[in-house]
Formats: structure tokens, sequence, C-alpha cells
């Protein structure tokens, strides 16, 4: 599934647009990003090493990796 994908298939079960769920999630990794809590800071370095905000693209595809690694899959 790709990224646009996932956005629409989440606006259409959340009653939202998918500019509507991408600004969502840009707010939300920008929040996150600034969480002073270690654990977060260690799993940002994971997804975006560089310090930069990542792409929704490279952020879903980084976390669904990380997902499946801990599934055992």
């Amino acid at each position: 599934m790709t990224t646009k994908e996932i956005i629409a298939e989440v606006a259409r079960q959340q009653g939202m647009t998918p500019s509507e769920v991408e600004k969502e999630m840009k707010e939300a990794i920008r929040e996150a990003m600034a969480s002073p809590d270690p654990h977060a800071q260690e799993l940002w370095r994971q997804i975006a090493p560089d310090g930069k905000e990542p792409t929704l693209d490279h952020f879903l595809t980084v976390v669904a990796a990380m997902v499946r690694k801990r599934m055992g899959s």
C-alpha cells in the first residue's frame, strides 16, 4: 500500500480529507520529534538520523519496518 493510499484510507475512516490527514500527521510528527523523553529521542534518531523532519512516506516506511521487525516478520 502506498503512502497516498494509506492517507486516503485513514481519511475515509475518519471522515476527513486526505489533506487534513496529512496536515495532522505532520503536526503529530513535529510534536513527537520535540519530545524531551530519551526513549522517544532514540526512536527519532532511528527514524530521522539527520534530525530533520521526515517526509510522510519515509516516516511510514521506517515505522512499518520497525513494526515488522518487532513482530518477527
